[in-house]
């Protein structure tokens, strides 16, 4: 059994999957460049995107995002935080599976987050408050990061901990430029 999702369409994990040749062969579908494999095939690991889908933004930020009048809202990633993106040192959020990211932005935005300087961005956190960042692309690694002291002040003042915690980043648009929200989720609920 096939759920549609985005128009792709893809195994339904709670469906029992009939054994055939195709199904034999292929066990694992891509979705936006992320492998999705059967729940039978899942053994106890920490993944960056979690099969399960974004959670419902709490309502202090998807009311910010209205008041800003923010448009073409859109899910890029959910990341079990690292020892690295919460190390005061580093100052900076590595974005994995950066491909529906790097699809969402315009080529002047592209351009700018390859440059030196990187693109000036804000992110809005699960209580509405907002945070000025860098979105860059190190190329030496191929990997897109936020960075700048706004990201330790999110740390900070939204209480994120490394191992513990996971973060939903959120695309949006305001005021012609570039915003994103980021949920911040325990214990697999969100953030309050």
């Amino acid at each position: 059994m096939m759920v549609r999702l985005f128009g792709v369409d893809i195994p339904n994990p709670n469906a029992k999957l009939e054994e055939t040749e195709r199904t034999k062969k292929r066990k694992s579908t891509r979705l936006f460049g992320q492998e999705i494999v059967p729940q039978s095939d899942i053994k106890k690991i920490r993944s960056s995107s979690p099969l399960s889908p974004p959670s419902v933004l709490p309502f202090p930020l998807m009311e910010t995002i209205r008041e800003m009048e923010g448009k073409d809202l859109i899910f890029v990633v959910r990341k079990i935080l690292k020892r690295s993106d919460t190390d005061p040192g580093l100052n900076r959020f590595l974005v994995p599976n950066n491909e529906v990211l790097w699809g969402f932005l315009s080529e002047a935005e592209k351009a700018a987050v390859e440059g030196g300087n990187g693109l000036g961005v804000v992110v809005v956190d699960p209580r509405g408050g907002m945070y000025d960042m860098k979105l860059k692309k190190w190329m030496s690694m191929n990997m897109i990061v936020l960075n700048s002291s706004g990201w330790q002040k999110f740390v900070k003042d939204n209480g994120v901990k490394a191992e513990d915690d996971s973060v939903e980043l959120w695309s949006f648009r305001a005021f012609s430029k570039l915003y994103f929200g980021m949920n911040v989720k325990r214990d697999g609920s969100p953030s309050n």
